[in-house]
């Protein structure tokens, strides 16, 4: 087996080549298809800001009160 695998390595090096190279195409292509689209990600992205504002202000809210307690 061992002496089979030696004498044909390079098949065995194309062939692991062109499944590496399908694979990653394959990836690339069904990412681009099903990957979210971009209005739905600049929704989600204005919502995160909009929350880490909110947030911010409530800290900014706690940090004046517990300055008040002083």
């Amino acid at each position: 087996m061992i002496q089979f695998i030696r004498e044909h390595w390079v098949q065995y090096l194309v062939g692991a080549t062109v499944a590496a190279l399908l694979g990653l195409g394959l990836s690339f292509f069904l990412g681009s298809i099903w990957s979210t689209p971009e209005s739905v990600r600049a929704e989600r992205a204005e919502a995160e800001q909009q929350k880490d504002e909110e947030l911010g202000e409530i800290e900014f809210e706690m940090r004046d009160a517990s300055e008040d307690d002083r």
